[in-house]
């Protein structure tokens, strides 16, 4: 069972073109209970969902290219009403130091190169969480 402020509290967005993916990554967060997963085809439908949603965490292909920076841009200088910090995983099938260097600069916490094993997707999502450890009393 999960508490209010526990783990299916969180929600991640997933921008992902691909149905499979984002499907599968969905249905593994849910009945592992890491997180809900709003699933988005594009970064123009996401900045449609942050219009009014706000999530912990994005998982986001780099498949845009430009597009996908340019939001990443805007989501680190705080045009949505999520919070500009949050924690960002970038997926993608080619990267270059070039890229590498600007997704640190848009502090991305991880990149994931694909094709990638779902495990390591999950493994990457949970530790955006790191275990609350327990408070001395």
């Amino acid at each position: 069972m999960t508490t209010p402020g526990g783990a299916l509290a969180r929600k991640v967005l997933l921008i992902e073109p691909d149905g499979l993916v984002r499907g599968t990554v969905a249905s593994v967060c849910r009945e592992m209970q890491i997180a809900r997963v709003r699933q988005t085809i594009s970064v123009a439908s996401a900045e449609q969902w942050l219009k009014t949603g706000a999530p912990q965490a994005v998982l986001m292909s780099l498949v845009e290219g430009d597009a996908a920076l340019d939001f990443l841009t805007r989501l680190r200088a705080g045009a949505f009403r999520c919070e500009a910090d949050m924690p960002v995983v970038a997926m993608a099938r080619v990267v270059d130091a070039a890229l590498v260097a600007r997704l640190k600069e848009l502090d991305v916490r991880r990149l994931l190169l694909q094709p990638f094993r779902l495990h390591d997707v999950i493994h990457t999502l949970e530790q955006l969480w790191p275990a609350r450890e327990a408070l001395p009393a």
